[in-house]
């Protein structure tokens, strides 16, 4: 199949999620956390499940080239047309896999790993997140959520090493959020989400792994 690499053409500007956003809770630290991980990827990168790329710009200098995967609709716009079981790629053609927010939509996440990792080279990185807690949503393909020793099993199924798995919003956090979405079905309500959101961050030093908003895995091909 030819692929054209093409360098990404658009730098990257750091995300503004205002504390006065019902989304600020979740999307303030995954995207802080991810413009810190994509900076450090090289060489071509696979993006699975890539829907409209918002996460291409934040990719380093070092990466010569990037496809994004995904089946055909109105909410994506994949340069390679495929499905997350069964990537259109020979084994090992790149080097490192990513993916957001997309393995809770899938009927077998640890075979789809697995196919990720597949056309990632041998030392190459595979990066992904996943919700820890959020409401239903694209049902009815809404499968799954994640805990951290899920994860943890699932990279090993995938045969990926030195993986970290990092919380990305913790107890307070969550339950925030989930306040965040009820409150902004409601006009009158709308004005409570940024103290929502302060107290959520203030006390976020403090939260614990019994809820978390989403994860963070990064790991090696062996």
């Amino acid at each position: 199949m030819g692929i054209v690499y093409r360098p990404n053409p658009v730098p990257y500007r750091p995300h503004r999620a205002s504390w006065r956003q019902p989304l600020h809770l979740h999307l303030a630290p995954l995207w802080d956390a991810l413009a810190r991980e994509l900076a450090r990827l090289h060489g071509r990168v696979v993006d699975v499940g890539c829907g409209h790329k918002p996460y291409r710009a934040m990719l380093g200098p070092g990466v010569t080239g990037y496809v994004g995967v995904d089946r055909a609709g109105p909410h994506a716009a994949p340069d390679v047309v495929g499905d997350a079981s069964q990537l259109p790629f020979d084994d090992a053609c790149f080097d490192a896999g990513v993916s957001f927010q997309v393995f809770e939509h899938v009927r077998d996440p640890r075979h789809c790993l697995r196919e990720m990792a597949r056309v990632v080279k041998p030392g190459g990185t595979v990066l992904f997140t996943v919700p820890g807690v959020w409401p239903a949503h694209e049902v009815p393909h809404d499968h799954w959520r994640f805990t951290r020793d899920g994860l943890v099993a699932l990279l090993a199924d995938a045969e990926l090493v030195d993986g970290e798995v990092t919380a990305l919003g913790g107890l307070w956090s969550a339950l925030g959020q989930m306040a965040n979405l009820e409150l902004d079905k409601r006009w009158w309500a709308r004005g409570l989400i940024p103290w929502v959101n302060l107290g959520a961050r203030a006390l976020g030093p403090t939260a614990r792994e019994e809820l978390v908003l989403n994860w963070l895995a990064v790991a090696k091909k062996r």
